[in-house]
């Protein structure tokens, strides 16, 4: 009896503490996630062109302190489907249905940060906390920028010239910039490309507009605690929206991550692991 509860207790050591990979059927996409940790909810929301793999350095941090879920959004990664921006929030919400989770603390970059934002104000009782981290324009921002935005940038230059091409453009641009002595950061980038089927940009469809973008003026009715993330190198124009959105979330925080880019939890992931851990712990205290 005594052996049976000690191989019972290592069984239920290891469950706990190694992730468990699983999927959700959405309708017209299959969602891979994976969950590791115990406490309270932490959804992570990767980018454009990336996948939960950008979370590797935070998620064993994380999970000592939550339930740490994860996952590829539409398009993505493992999971299925067209990529559709105006989908992903209410992904979100039918993946934290089939858990059981009422309500979480989420942490998006980049377009990650966009779906956790449509998310948040859709379903405003839903989230506990926000991480917004290289946040793109929102609609309402002022002044508006002019020309193509990147995405719309590669996407002629995939569809012209094909994705390797793209890949490249991608690499010689700001959004990857990383320290001159970090070659490391750059690889994850390359890295990630590699592993990304560029279908949005050689398939585009038009969004199904199934949870509308959350403008400048709705996320000034937020009432959830906000950090505001940037890289000192980001984008120009991502550094002002996210001044914007301290601006306008009420109580929002600002925490800039110096010599570091669009890819700033890969160049200081123990810098940004403490400073997202000592927020959140504000919020919902840690098992």
């Amino acid at each position: 009896m005594k052996q049976i509860l000690i191989l019972l207790s290592l069984v239920m050591g290891f469950t706990s503490a190694s992730a468990q990979s699983r999927t959700i059927n959405v309708g017209d996409a299959t969602l891979s996630y994976e969950l590791k940790g115990e406490g309270s909810p932490l959804v992570l929301i990767h980018g454009w062109a990336q996948d939960m793999s950008i979370w590797d350095e935070q998620v064993p941090e994380f999970a000592r302190h939550y339930r740490v879920i994860r996952y590829d959004r539409r398009g993505y990664g493992k999971s299925t489907g067209y990529s559709d921006a105006t989908a992903d929030a209410e992904d979100l919400r039918l993946l934290l249905d089939s858990l059981g989770i009422r309500s979480a603390m989420l942490v998006g970059l980049s377009a990650g940060s966009r779906a956790a934002l449509n998310f948040a104000v859709a379903f405003p009782d839903r989230v506990k906390a926000l991480v917004v981290y290289g946040q793109a324009v929102l609609p309402g921002f002022t002044p508006a920028p002019t020309g193509p935005t990147p995405v719309m940038m590669f996407r002629d230059i995939a569809q012209n010239n094909g994705l390797d091409s793209a890949g490249r453009a991608l690499m010689a641009h700001p959004l990857t910039w990383a320290p001159s002595d970090r070659p490391d950061v750059r690889a994850r980038f390359a890295a990630l490309w590699k592993n990304y089927s560029g279908r949005d940009l050689l398939e585009p469809q038009p969004e199904s507009g199934r949870v509308p973008h959350a403008t400048v003026d709705q996320i000034a009715r937020l009432r959830v605690p906000t950090l505001v993330v940037s890289g000192d190198h980001d984008l120009p124009v991502f550094l002002a929206v996210g001044d914007t959105l301290v601006r306008r979330i009420p109580g929002a925080q600002r925490l800039i991550i110096s010599n570091a880019g669009h890819g700033a939890h890969f160049a200081s992931p123990t810098q940004f692991n403490a400073a997202i851990l000592r927020f959140l712990e504000k919020v919902s205290r840690p098992r």
